[in-house]
């Protein structure tokens, strides 16, 4: 299944994040979701309403715009080998969702601890590309998809065989919002 969706120029990262999670869970209102990069909650402003707790993941905690149910206050690659470690056990899960800090890649700047405005987002030498590889790790561990936010479509097979479900595609650059899976779920979801 392949859903191609274009929104107009203007549109909010919480609005589109809202609308893909409609389309993925249009019955449902019970979710449980794992965001790596959390930043201030801002993608949930719409959708807290279809979930029944969020696990979030960052290096700082912010002043957030919507509370997490759960917060772990260290780097998402910890946080996902200490889940593949079963050092961190989770509750079933119907979403990870990861955003990662790409924009000073994308100027071509290199990775650093200062982050892509004033919130340090960056760990110093890892690049938003291994922030995403973790995410899919997870991902794929969990059996859940992942939905993401990429300067490009995720090419995903080589790490968790996965395929893209829905992308989005925002005008004023271009950003994509994706939704990865295992090829092998069949229509689970």
């Amino acid at each position: 299944m392949l859903i191609y969706m274009r929104v107009r120029h203007g549109t909010r990262s919480y609005e589109i994040v809202d609308t893909v999670m409609s389309k993925l869970y249009p019955n449902r209102a019970n979710l449980v979701v794992i965001d790596l990069t959390y930043g201030v909650g801002r993608f949930y402003r719409l959708a807290r309403r279809r979930i029944r707790q969020i696990i979030a993941v960052d290096i700082e905690k912010y002043r957030w715009e919507v509370k997490p149910d759960m917060f772990y206050q260290i780097p998402c690659q910890l946080f996902v080998e200490k889940v593949l470690k079963n050092e961190i056990v989770l509750p079933s899960t119907n979403l990870v969702v990861v955003d990662p800090p790409w924009s000073n890649e994308k100027r071509g700047k290199a990775p650093s601890d200062v982050g892509i405005s004033s919130l340090p987002y960056h760990i110093r030498y890892v690049d938003s590309r291994s922030i995403t590889v973790y995410a899919m790790m997870l991902a794929n561990h969990l059996g859940t998809p992942l939905l993401y936010r990429y300067y490009e479509p995720l090419s995903c097979e080589h790490i968790a065989k996965v395929e893209v479900l829905v992308n989005i595609m925002k005008h004023r650059g271009v950003v994509y919002y994706g939704v990865c899976r295992p090829s092998t779920w069949g229509q689970r979801i």
